[in-house]
């Protein structure tokens, strides 16, 4: 089950939500957090740390053309 949080949080993607659900719920999980029990603070840290991997990768992808190039 979810909470009415992640619900929400889905729907405002505006994104096809199975998906974003599944990867929401993966990353909650993989943070040691109750998907059921989530609160606002937890789904910042969540979202703080999933959106530093994704630089991570972009900065790494770059780096790694600017080298090929």
């Amino acid at each position: 089950m979810e909470s009415g949080l992640i619900k929400t949080v889905v729907a405002a993607t505006g994104l096809p939500e199975s998906p974003v659900q599944k990867e929401l719920q993966s990353l909650i999980s993989k943070s040691g957090f109750d998907s059921e029990e989530l609160t606002l603070d937890e789904l910042r840290e969540v979202m703080a740390e999933y959106l530093n991997q994704v630089f991570l990768e972009m900065a790494q992808a770059e780096s790694d053309t600017s080298a090929s190039a």
